[in-house]
């Protein structure tokens, strides 16, 4: 006899079944929680985060939100950069009134002098023999300053780790990094689960809001999720005037990504190890998140020239689509990255999703953090990201564009046939990367096209 089917299931696949199919109440807060103490804001301490423009941090303090605390930075008359709690531990003042010092920041209220680290220099309303001062200390964390962003470390200092320097911000030689720095209000797991969806290019950004990307994303892509040494390769193959195309993002745990830009326009040979776009998924608390970077303009990224540096920066990317800044009816005609994100909610109920197979690069990033989570809560360093040696830390995001040396390699809608080579072409550039740059680019192009010519004769 065949099994008795559960009437309220029957229902949710009904018309009109919104009575039935009310989401399921959400509960994500192991990945999506940030501040002290809980395990995922745990496990994002044990990284460098960007969080401001250089450019933003003028001659009085900064009152920051980063992490789910209250932050004052600073910038003392010496040039150094000191990141504090916000209030003053004698009396609870907000420090964002304090007045930078030689050496320091010393507090309005009472005159209290703090060091960069959070060291008490002076309390000067104390005796001279009071030793208070010698029994506080200040909170304070790590900064560093690098191209115009301001990166801050919030772990263990026992623990710091080497601040990253990625192969992509020194190549091309000619590499001019131009930062960026957009707001949004949503949970960071959003933004960062964006990255890993690769075919939402092809969607939204091109079939269903317009063409915010160049026509051959409207192409459906082979979708490939190869994992590295660092996260994983997003790899999106496509079948194209015969010959075929790779744009690969590079997914860099816990909230960094690299990618490639979306103007190629497929009238020429290429490929490149190289990085238009570095993005922090940075949460300065639960519900609201930083899209923060570089923008690398270079002949690689930028041949043409076409894309100008003034169209990137605070509160601004040359992308339609990536704040809020336009009219309402405007960004429903035509939505983008910033609406299809934030829209989701604060924080996603990510119970009340029907994933699919496109959506394989989401469910390995949730349990890459899921396990890196664990791994810290066990006083484990999480397995990825590691690092590849000495020098700049070596990255995966890449594009290609070949011909097909004969139609058998990859005939027109062979979906396996793409997603395998793009696979393959993704663990080529991962084998490669001991070497410098120029050279893993000749050596990696040279592979991937005999591979194609393996392919061909077989």
């Amino acid at each position: 006899m065949p099994e008795p089917q559960d009437p309220i299931r029957q229902a949710r696949t009904k018309p009109f079944s919104g009575y039935y199919n009310r989401p399921p109440e959400a509960d994500d807060r192991r990945l999506t929680q940030v501040g002290p103490g809980t395990p995922g804001g745990e496990y994002l301490r044990r990284y460098w985060h960007p969080f401001m423009l250089s450019s933003e941090l003028k001659d009085t303090p900064k009152a920051v939100r980063l992490l789910g605390e209250d932050l004052v930075l600073f910038r003392d008359k010496g040039g150094r950069l000191g990141l504090l709690h916000r209030h003053c531990i004698h009396r609870g003042t907000s420090l964002e009134f304090g007045i930078p010092a030689e050496r320091g920041i010393r507090c309005c209220y009472h005159g209290w002098l703090f060091d960069v680290d959070g060291t008490v220099l002076e309390t000067p309303a104390e005796p001279e023999t009071s030793r208070i001062r010698h029994n506080f200390c200040q909170g304070a964390y790590q900064v560093r300053e690098y191209h115009g962003l301001i990166f801050a470390y919030m772990g263990p200092p026992e623990l710091t780790p080497e601040f990253p320097i990625y192969d992509t911000f020194l190549h091309p030689e000619n590499n001019r990094l131009v930062p960026i720095k957009l707001e949004l209000p949503c949970n960071w797991v959003q933004i960062s689960e964006n990255a890993a969806d690769p075919i939402h290019n092809a969607f939204l950004h091109v079939i269903v809001s317009g063409a915010q990307f160049a026509p051959t994303f409207a192409i459906m892509p082979a979708l490939e999720f190869v994992e590295s040494p660092l996260g994983f390769i997003c790899s999106a193959t496509r079948r194209v005037k015969g010959g075929v195309f790779i744009r690969a993002s590079d997914m860099i745990m816990p909230n960094c990504a690299q990618f490639i830009g979306g103007t190629n326009m497929i009238d020429h040979e290429e490929f490149a190890i190289a990085s238009y776009l570095t993005r922090w998924a940075v949460p300065l608390d639960d519900h609201n998140s930083l899209y923060i970077g570089f923008t690398g303009f270079n002949e690689i990224t930028n041949p043409r020239g076409e894309i100008d540096e003034a169209t990137v920066g605070l509160g601004k990317l040359n992308l339609i689509g990536q704040t809020a800044d336009r009219p309402y009816e405007e960004r429903q005609r035509e939505p983008g990255d910033y609406d299809a994100i934030a829209s989701q909610g604060l924080i996603a109920n990510r119970q009340a999703e029907h994933l699919g197979t496109a959506d394989r690069g989401v469910v390995l990033f949730r349990r890459l953090l899921a396990r890196c989570i664990k791994e810290t809560e066990e006083g484990l360093v999480p397995a990825v990201p590691r690092a590849t040696g000495n020098g700049p830390v070596r990255t995966y995001v890449h594009s290609l564009l070949m011909p097909l040396p004969d139609d058998r390699v990859m005939a027109a809608g062979d979906m396996k046939a793409a997603a395998e080579f793009g696979r393959r072409a993704a663990q080529i550039v991962i084998e490669t990367d001991t070497l410098p740059p120029r050279e893993r680019e000749a050596a990696a192009k040279e592979r991937i096209k005999a591979l194609l010519t393996r392919e061909a004769v077989s």
